[in-house]
């Protein structure tokens, strides 16, 4: 709900780290120094064809379109959120195209650190390469099924995905 509240990506992104960092400390010295999340907050402005994005210390989303791929990492990252005690600013959101027909694929690092049998993690931007990403469900499938693919079907971490076709 706090999203509704703010004005923008920035002022959401520091309203949730103060109040991550308020419960961490509220919560005791070991989860003080645990109690922080990554995250990428996203905005689609109405009528557009742009995503905004803000990143806290998580893997950047990658952007399908034509079969083409690109990692949308950010320019110049937050620490995650809850740890505004180290004092850094909020960074401004970029924006980037998000054209009809594109999808959005956002991964948590169980994606991004999945490994093959010889120790090479996998390369989400290489694996979508080709991909047809005709709905959220197809590219989540797609994806999913090639990290199946690199790892052997062998996974030591969660992994989430999280597709937004426009």
């Amino acid at each position: 709900m706090a999203a509704e509240d703010q004005p923008t990506l920035e002022a959401l992104g520091a309203r949730l780290d103060r109040r991550l960092a308020h419960e961490a400390a509220r919560l005791g010295e070991e989860r003080e120094l645990e109690g922080f999340t990554t995250a990428v907050l996203a905005e689609f402005p109405h009528g557009g064809e742009s995503v905004r994005l803000l990143n806290f210390g998580h893997p950047g989303p990658y952007r399908v379109a034509g079969g083409h791929v690109r990692a949308l990492d950010a320019e110049v990252p937050n620490l995650p959120l809850g740890m505004s005690g180290f004092g850094q600013e909020v960074s401004p959101h970029q924006e980037d195209s998000f054209p009809p027909g594109a999808s959005l694929l956002f991964v948590t690092d169980g994606v991004t650190e999945a490994r093959n049998p010889q120790g090479v993690f996998f390369d989400p931007a290489r694996g979508l390469e080709g991909m047809s990403c005709s709905s959220a469900k197809a590219a989540v499938a797609g994806l999913l099924t090639r990290v199946d693919a690199w790892t052997g079907g062998v996974s030591t971490d969660d992994r989430a995905v999280l597709a937004v076709a426009h």
